[in-house]
């Protein structure tokens, strides 16, 4: 399946289903509003002010609330693939996928997100080249870990594994959505009411022939 067919399968999936993609995202929206009102993580700084926002900085309570915010929704979005990975495969939603991979895999998320997060800013640190290769070979790492009975440090491992020679083909398909990507500001917002469920079912529709194909191979 090339990157055409899957972005084809993709619309053809969400005909219908913007919906059942879209709202999952307004409660992740909204529980991640309320928790930087209660952390307190928005600064309340003039943007507009470049000497003030080059003064800024933030307390250590608001670094820990930030921190705390990131694993939050980083669990739920997680959660949220596995969601709309079940879609892609049996054209069906379930909240519970939600539900479960919060309360089964969050554990595993934060090393596996830890690990990934470490290892790409090191690549990044020594040459700016490597960190990009390494952004690549870890792209899978999230969908393993909720999909898959992997570990962290396995995810790392079998997401390496999978993305081996598929590198360059996963950069094109994230640059096709570029140019919609530009749109968005121009339109206020709206244009990303498509393009945000659009990007993510191709992905995960990606995800899902990329581990297939594996292996019957």
């Amino acid at each position: 399946m090339n990157r055409v067919e899957i972005k084809e399968k993709a619309k053809s999936m969400l005909s219908g289903n913007y919906w059942n993609i879209w709202w999952p995202l307004l409660v992740i929206g909204v529980i991640e509003s309320c928790l930087n009102y209660i952390f307190k993580v928005t600064p309340s700084v003039d943007f507009s002010n470049i000497k003030e926002l080059f003064n800024y900085h933030m307390s250590t309570g608001g670094y820990v609330g930030f921190g705390l915010i990131a694993i939050i929704t980083g669990v739920i979005n997680a959660g949220y693939l596995k969601y709309v990975v079940n879609f892609v495969r049996t054209g069906k939603f379930d909240a519970n996928d939600i539900i479960n991979t919060m309360k089964e895999k969050w554990l595993d998320l934060l090393i596996a997100v830890i690990l990934t997060t470490v290892i790409i800013a090191i690549g990044f640190a020594c040459l700016v080249i490597p960190g990009i290769i390494l952004s690549f070979a870890y792209t899978l790492v999230t969908f393993l870990v909720v999909d898959k009975n992997v570990k962290g440090i396995d995810a790392l491992k079998e997401s390496r594994t999978l993305m081996r020679g598929h590198k360059f083909e996963v950069f094109i398909l994230g640059l096709s959505f570029i140019g919609w990507g530009i749109l968005v500001p121009f339109t206020f917002g709206i244009l990303a009411i498509w393009l945000v469920p659009y990007i993510t079912v191709t992905f995960a529709i990606y995800y899902d022939y990329l581990t297939k194909d594996y292996k019957n191979n």
